[in-house]
């Protein structure tokens, strides 16, 4: 396992899993481009949220994922985790999209698009998805002072 060093308060950990865990995102890819949800209390992101009881990382993403983005996924593959400062602990995963269905409406996405690159309206700037972007070797992080996820953020209002 590689121990990152903080990056704005978060402790990023690729390989392995940790002993519990709050959350999971899937950095969620279709013909190599990132693909993010907007939320309606937000803005763009990857798909994520809290585990159900019962559910391991894998039931996760594909269940956020579906609930989000409308999306099917090919074979999960998990990244490692991150640790806030206030201890909340979210696995990372990757996929590629198989298929998008069309939203439903029942959840808080109002738009699913893929990027070249993450776009500058990010329901958080603080470099976490650039940053995971690069050092995992995966497309869409952008170039330049954004690229090693180091600026200071807080969520968006």
């Amino acid at each position: 396992m590689t121990r990152m060093e903080p990056l704005n308060g978060a402790v990023v950990r690729l390989g392995g899993l940790p002993a519990s865990h709050d959350s999971v995102v899937v950095l969620l890819f279709d013909d190599g481009r990132p693909v993010l949800v907007r939320n309606r209390f937000r803005a763009w992101e990857f798909p994520g949220g809290h585990v159900e009881p019962g559910e391991g990382v894998e039931e996760t993403a594909r269940r956020e994922a579906r609930e989000e983005a409308g999306a099917e996924l090919g074979p999960v593959r998990i990244a490692g985790y991150y640790v806030l400062a206030n201890g909340h602990t979210t696995v990372v995963t990757h996929a590629e999209v198989v298929r998008l269905r069309p939203l439903t409406g029942r959840f808080e996405t109002t738009e699913v698009r893929s990027f070249d690159v993450l776009p500058p309206d990010l329901s958080w700037d603080d470099g976490l998805y650039a940053h995971l972007l690069t050092v995992l070797g995966l497309p869409g992080a952008p170039e330049g002072d954004e690229a090693d996820g180091r600026e200071k953020g807080r969520a968006r209002p």
